[in-house]
């Protein structure tokens, strides 16, 4: 394939091409290959994927997993789910078996009164209830994309057991207002982070059931998971990713709480910067297909869809797109496609403008989320994001860029300032941290050394 170095009228973000090392972005500390510089003569058109071939590929994968997928045998409604949603963002929902995969997913709810929700798999059988309820242990996220799914297949949820997923909610919360995946003998048995937040608050946004969890508790989690760039990490003091960037914005809209975000400038600044041709998860790491979603979805719900350089994230996920097989793959250099890597590229498609419109909030097509809508609910008291949502985003698209006018910097300029502290105070935390940690680790060697000679 024909590498290109930088061009005039470039309009992507990846403007650090070696002239030494054509076809390489310079920009990360580890190359990454690329295929082309997009310029305004060669925008890519939805004919220009192989969308049929997409298309079989996740058909396929409806019927029949390969053998790759044994590792993730727990999680064959989250591989189904990517199956269901991408042939509908495709859409050719239309040829799949609706009756059928519809009473999939139902095959997979708990029928525990406490113990409620969808497993990821057909469950194992034990002779006592105990066992069963510790080894077969109805999955959160699983539970989010079962709901999901049943939306996008026009179900109407009346046969999910509310009260008893209620029960499980209430498990799977932490104190420190987290959640956790899973809830065997005890809410330890599980890791615990922003991605089991997001889906909690997507459960409690489909069913109306904010009144089984802590909903403040849950938001205090959420914020001081914000790094002092201002992006999110998967919980505190951790690194801003693209990932938990959007669980963490989806989560506070779905609760009524993102038109209160702080710093709102500074996250979209740093959702922007992700975006080099395709777009990268976290700062000096290589563009990878699936962050299309990931970030470009965020931005979305900040309301500057608009700031998404759709031309440069299409080009990228053509590179990564599979001609042969169907799918995308990770990187460009990757030889096989995989089903997240497939369905969040074609997501990504969608946030270009090059398949049907998504909504993020929920991850599914508007055409799903409108058909459901009026039955989404958040907190009492609480402002309902879809009256803001990407649905009726007109005047949002037409806004100019954060502090574009003068008017607009005078606007901000106490929230630049509270920004601005902000990061002053994460950068003498990081550089206290750097001071002291070697300290503490000197210390600790005199101090182990001293009682190994007594």
């Amino acid at each position: 394939m024909a590498m290109k170095t930088a061009n005039t009228g470039c309009s992507c973000f990846c403007l650090d091409f070696s002239a030494g090392s054509a076809g390489f972005c310079a920009s990360f500390s580890q190359p990454q290959l690329v295929t082309d510089c997009i310029g305004e003569q060669s925008k890519l058109e939805a004919s220009d994927f192989r969308l049929e071939r997409h298309a079989a590929y996740f058909k396929k994968h409806l019927q029949e997993l390969p053998g790759i997928y044994k590792t993730m045998d727990t999680n064959r409604l989250t591989l189904l789910y990517f199956c269901v949603s991408g042939l509908d963002l495709l859409d050719l929902l239309g040829e799949v078996d609706k009756v059928t995969v519809i009473r999939y997913i139902y095959s997979q709810q708990s029928s525990l009164p406490d113990h409620g929700g969808f497993y990821g798999y057909p469950r194992l059988h034990f002779d006592s209830e105990e066992q069963d309820r510790c080894n077969n242990q109805p999955h959160i996220a699983n539970t989010y994309v079962a709901l999901a799914m049943l939306i996008i297949l026009d179900d109407d949820l009346q046969r999910v057991n509310r009260q008893a997923v209620a029960a499980s909610l209430q498990k799977w919360q932490l104190p420190d207002g987290s959640f956790c995946c899973v809830h065997g003998i005890s809410s330890l048995d599980s890791e615990n982070d922003m991605r089991f937040v997001y889906c909690a608050a997507c459960i409690c946004y489909m069913l109306d059931l904010w009144s089984a969890v802590d909903v403040e508790r849950m938001a205090q989690f959420i914020l001081s998971s914000q790094s002092y760039d201002s992006a999110f990490g998967m919980g505190p003091l951790t690194e801003s990713h693209g990932g938990c960037t959007y669980c963490a914005l989806a989560s506070l809209a779905m609760m009524g709480r993102l038109n209160n975000l702080p710093s709102k400038e500074a996250v979209i600044d740093w959702c922007i910067k992700r975006q080099h041709l395709g777009f990268q998860g976290r700062i000096e790491k290589p563009m990878d297909s699936c962050y299309s979603f990931w970030v470009g979805g965020s931005l979305s719900l900040l309301g500057v869809g608009h700031l998404l350089d759709g031309p440069s994230c299409a080009r990228f996920l053509k590179s990564c797109e599979s001609a042969a097989l169907g799918g995308f793959q990770k990187f460009p250099e990757v030889k096989m496609p995989d089903l997240l890597h497939s369905y969040f590229s074609v997501c990504g498609l969608s946030l270009c403008g090059l398949l049907q419109p998504m909504n993020p909030l929920l991850n599914m097509s508007k055409r799903a989320f409108d058909g459901a809508a009026a039955g989404f609910q958040t907190p009492p008291d609480c402002l309902p994001w879809r009256q803001h949502s990407i649905t009726n985003q007109q005047k949002e698209d037409d806004a100019p860029l954060p502090f574009g006018s003068a008017q607009g910097a005078q606007g901000a300029q106490g929230s630049r300032d509270t920004q601005g502290a902000k990061v002053a105070q994460g950068a003498w935390l990081a550089l206290l941290a750097a001071v002291l940690f070697p300290v503490l680790l000197g210390l600790l060697a005199l101090l182990s050394e001293r009682v190994s000679t007594m």
